[in-house]
């Protein structure tokens, strides 16, 4: 008795056993012949060369997914943050090219008084106002309403350089 292959029954079950076959006669050379579409194939069945047919998953199976590294992540939020504070210290600190660069009006209010004084001697130099705002630009002008021995006034300031220096023209 021999034993059944894994997965089938026992013998001795229920089905009668059958005696052994005699063993296939050896194929018989036949001349060559085209097999196809209504052809009988050749004995032993059709033969294929194998080249990753229906029956092989290894291109088209389920694939194991490459974890991808973080680093080029890391690298590129690195560089990104670089590149923002980078923006940043040149925009606004050096040389700053945000940053444009106005007249503190009390200041220029307070100059303007002292060189109506000074320079041009005037006596009688009431209060000065000036525009808030007026940016440091050379040659932009502005001008500034002034009161002198009770009369109102206007002097133009014009900006000489980037430094802030400026000129106070005659009232008029």
């Amino acid at each position: 008795m021999q034993p059944a292959a894994p997965g089938y029954p026992q013998p001795g079950g229920f089905a009668p056993q059958q005696p052994p076959q005699p063993p296939p006669p050896p194929p018989q050379a036949l001349p060559p012949q085209q097999y196809g579409y209504g052809q009988p194939y050749p004995p032993g069945g059709a033969q294929f060369p194998q080249q990753g047919g229906f029956g092989q998953f290894d291109e088209f199976g389920p694939k194991k997914k490459k974890k991808r590294s973080a680093l080029p992540w890391v690298f590129a939020g690195i560089i990104a943050v670089i590149l923002v504070l980078v923006v940043l210290v040149l925009g606004f600190i050096t040389p700053g090219w945000f940053v444009k660069p106005v007249f503190d009006s009390a200041s220029v209010e307070k100059g303007v008084s002292q060189t109506l004084r000074s320079s041009y001697g005037m006596t009688g130099v009431g209060q000065v106002s000036c525009p808030a705002g007026q940016r440091v630009a050379v040659g932009h002008r502005f001008d500034c309403k002034v009161t002198i021995d009770s009369q109102p006034k206007t002097v133009t300031v014009t900006v000489k350089n980037e430094k802030g220096v400026y000129e106070v023209g005659h009232p008029r």
